[in-house]
């Protein structure tokens, strides 16, 4: 007799599902099926013949129902239809998500996942002698330490309770985990986190873990079998770097203007979405009824938890709950740039709920957003995007967009109302959250002008981002604790490493100075014991004490974005010199080695060397007035064009590779510059190969014989400079640092264009310049485009073949799952291929961005989970 409607939440009249009509997109009213949805009754599941109680009496209880069906999971969901273990219980019906959904491109996944339940793509099974062995091996080993610890079992016995409290696990007895068709038990573990309070005060909370990778030496384990090349794609992953690009762009086209966001959290996310029987069956923990348990356990103070909802440490839980938040999330963009919705005749439930505005005082500074080289539409005011349970909004705050901002208050939870089964309060059969997190609404739904998202606090007054005070006060604790300590554990020093590589997001030249502590890393994983700190080590570990300061003074977004470069610098090596030129200073520099350091340093340590120290000579000349500089690398050696964007040098085996990057991030610091790497050809590095080469020849010389090339080229172009004392006093020290091993040494030889030459002619006066006499078999014409395609670097596009290169491949462009939400629309028109077009590297104009698969040199991936 139970039967839920909308209006449970919504107060409003109801309707049929049947009554529900579909739509196209681009439909003049695509909204009509939002509102139909939004007053549909839901039917409320009932409850199941299984009894969701922390008890022995309980698990004596379930373990009778399975025997029943002999211990066949799938069996006894089957004989409990429309109840809260039947899958998609947490959901809204098929024939309302149907009508709403079905132009999603996730569609025929998420059907698949609501009707069925979630299901592993396994590469293999084991066999049953082995599933048995497995079995009773695991639950002889019991819990990992971290749930075993005696101050802390106490939460796993609060947690598992909760699991069996809101029927997300099926108590039983041991006994039946033994006899359960196809089941495998796993350990517990115990992770320590921080939240928030309806206050927005940090706290710390416990989460049990699953650990579905144990066996993972023999490969035996869950995830270990798993097949993640058949699971969907996580498209959350570039979360943070898409939001940041978004609120970025929304500045940059509208200067001195408000940016509101808000996040929402999914309560108890990884928990409303049902897996398939036989993975359930593959997920049993196992715990105590007692939490006051001492010594030994024995077997009749244990129970088996059946998880039927993805567990936390599956592998493939990521990317199969990102299938539905992704949904939920383009369905909320969708709501946002609806103008036929208006929340005030059509409020999400949680409207009451929501935290009025909080806008900044007058007199705080907006922050610049210099020019990017990837861009989103125009029109683009606003936007939604998540990760996993995450979720999001951005919207420009003006005048003009008051109803745009409305429908930004509460895009997020309406979308999350229409996809996810109503709370029906007081006529559920068992004990439910609200899917919104109402802890964390109170505290961050608000609109304002910052936002914590993904751990990190946005402030769009002033475009920063920063470390939350509360972080750096324990990560900065948790680093001066390693640098008192002798030895550290492997968790300890995992943990640190895995923080701090959360930093270099936003401080992306940090990352040079992790290569001790990866080493120490390694080390300790290797052992599976206690590490030392080399004394280099706990010298990094007091510079990143200065970059915890810098992150939670805040950082640019300019520097995080994929920007426009403001300076083209081009760098090359010979065995016997390094040498550079950058178009948009119109400085050369070139530097002879020593015989000993022409015998010390290989070549790519060569190319290393000279691109950094052309990067320090530009940054010196360099008259763009731009607080943050962006400096575009190019270099003929792709080992240095990777290296500039992450090295992960062994100190021990290649100091002077990894001084070299350390200096270059200090640089890059010092002058709040980011940078990127581009390869070219060897062939069109003409201009700084004759600098690296050709010290036969004067200055005047060589800036003569480069632009008698071309007539549009002329001297004053060039200006070469000496390489300052401090830098030839740099390179000596690298010299030192150098393992004792010498190169063989190489001949001499002149750059090619050099070699075309046949003599000079007689200068007729004082400004009459020298100029060379050519051989007639130099093909002077390929070396003029490659010396005008130098000079005019700036014009060329990313994404584009260089008009005046003789290579056919293409520039590389940023990945546009990095800066643009991939989104799938629900409800509203699909843009028009031009709204997805890209920024050239160097003007407003346009680009369709056409090779997403390119890899990017300036990759920022946040961590997945």
């Amino acid at each position: 007799d139970r039967q839920s409607v909308a209006s449970t939440t919504t107060g409003k009249d109801t309707m049929g599902t049947s009554d529900i009509g579909t739509f196209e997109l681009g439909d003049d009213d695509d909204s009509r099926t939002v509102q139909q949805v939004y007053h549909a009754s839901v039917p409320i599941p009932t409850a199941s013949t299984v009894k969701f109680e922390y008890t022995a009496e309980a698990a004596s209880h379930n373990s009778a129902l399975l025997e029943s069906v002999d211990f066949d999971l799938a069996k006894l969901i089957e004989s409990n239809p429309g109840t809260t273990i039947s899958y998609g219980s947490e959901l809204r019906p098929w024939d309302q998500l149907f009508p709403l959904l079905r132009h999603h491109d996730d569609w025929n996944s998420f059907e698949e996942d609501l009707m069925n339940g979630i299901d592993y793509p396994f590469k293999e099974e084991v066999d049953e002698a082995e599933r048995k062995r497995m079995l009773e091996a695991n639950i002889a080993r019991g819990n990992h330490k971290s749930a075993l610890n005696p101050e802390d079992r106490h939460h796993v016995t609060k947690l598992m309770r909760s699991d069996v409290d809101l029927g997300y696990a099926i108590p039983v007895t041991i006994d039946c985990v033994r006899n359960l068709k196809e089941a495998e038990v796993y350990p517990i573990g115990l992770q320590s986190q921080l939240t928030i309070d309806a206050e927005g005060n940090v706290i710390p909370k416990k989460r049990a873990t699953h650990d579905l990778s144990h066996n993972r030496t023999t490969g035996e384990s869950v995830n270990q079998r798993v097949d993640m090349s058949e699971m969907p794609p996580a498209k959350y992953g570039h979360a943070l770097s898409r939001f940041i690009h978004l609120i970025h762009h929304i500045r940059r086209r509208h200067p001195g203007k408000r940016i509101l966001c808000n996040k929402f959290d999914i309560e108890k996310a990884y928990r409303r979405l049902h897996t398939r029987a036989r993975i359930a069956a593959k997920c049993v923990a196992i715990w105590f009824f007692d939490d006051m348990w001492k010594g030994t356990a024995e077997e009749s103070n244990q129970v088996g938890l059946i998880l039927t909802r993805l567990p936390f440490g599956a592998a493939p839980a990521p990317p199969k709950f990102c299938t539905t938040s992704e949904i939920v999330f383009d369905l909320a963009n969708d709501l946002l740039e609806c103008d036929q919705w208006e929340p005030d005749k059509l409020p999400s439930p949680h409207a009451a709920l929501l935290p009025p505005i909080e806008r900044l005082a007058e007199d705080i500074p907006f922050g610049i957003a210099e020019e990017a080289d990837v861009g989103l539409p125009d029109q683009c005011m606003g936007g939604v995007d998540g990760y996993i349970d995450d979720g999001a909004c951005a919207v420009l705050d003006t005048d003009e967009t008051k109803s745009m901002v409305a429908r930004a208050a509460q895009a997020v939870v309406m979308a999350l109302f229409l996809v996810f089964r109503p709370l029906a309060k007081g006529l559920e059969a068992i004990q439910r959250p609200d899917i919104a997190s109402i802890r964390k609404m109170h505290a961050e739904g608000g609109l304002a002008e910052i936002v914590i998202f993904l751990g990190w606090l946005i402030d769009t007054r002033r475009l920063l981002i920063a470390l939350p005070k509360d972080k750096w006060k324990v990560w900065s604790e948790q680093i001066k604790q390693c640098i008192a300590s002798d030895s550290l554990p492997c968790k300890t020093i995992q943990t640190l490493v895995g923080r701090l590589n959360h930093v270099c997001y936003i401080i992306p030249d940090a990352r040079h100075f992790m290569n001790e502590l990866r080493a120490a890393e390694k080390a300790a994983q290797a052992s599976d014991k206690f590490v030392s700190l080399t004394g280099r080590a706990k010298d990094d570990l007091r510079l990143w004490l200065d970059f915890l300061h810098s992150a939670t003074e805040g950082i640019s977004l300019n520097r995080i974005v994929f920007r426009k470069p403001t300076l083209h610098s081009y760098s090359d090596a010979s065995e016997w010199g390094i040498g550079g030129f950058s178009p948009h200073t119109g400085v050369g520099w070139r530097y002879e080695f020593t015989e000993s350091q022409h015998k010390t340093f290989t070549l790519n340590c060569k190319e290393f060397i000279a691109v950094v120290v052309d990067s320090t000579i530009q940054a010196k000349f360099d008259t763009s007035g731009c607080p943050y500089p962006c400096h575009l690398h190019w270099s003929d050696s792709s080992c240095t064009v990777g290296w500039l964007r992450k090295s992960n040098f062994e100190p021990n085996e290649q100091p002077v590779h990894d001084e070299v990057a350390r200096f270059h991030a200090r640089q890059m610091m010092e002058i709040n510059a980011c940078n990127y790497s581009q390869h070219l050809p060897g062939r069109e590095n003409v201009i700084t190969d004759c600098f690296s080469r050709d010290f036969h020849l004067s200055d005047d010389q060589l800036v003569t014989m480069l632009t008698s090339l071309d007539s549009s080229l002329c001297p004053s172009m060039i200006k070469i400079v000496p390489v300052p004392d401090e830098i030839i006093c740099w390179i000596s020290k690298l010299e030192q640092l150098a393992p004792e091993r010498m190169e063989s040494p190489k001949a001499r030889s002149p750059s090619s264009l050099a070699a075309g030459i046949s003599g000079w002619n007689s200068s007729n006066g004082p400004d009459t310049p020298t100029t060379p006499y050519w051989k007639t078999s130099i093909k002077l014409d390929d070396y003029a485009c490659a010396v005008l395609s130098c000079m005019q670097k700036d014009e060329v596009t990313l994404g584009a073949v260089d008009p005046l290169s003789r290579s056919s491949r293409a520039l590389r462009v940023r990945p546009s799952i990095m800066w643009q939400r991939p989104s799938s629309h629900i409800i509203t028109r699909a843009q028009s291929p031009t709204d997805s077009e890209m920024y050239t590297a160097t003007s407003d104009a346009r680009q369709a961005d056409t090779s997403e698969s390119t890899h990017q040199e300036n990759t920022n991936e946040p961590s997945n989970q």
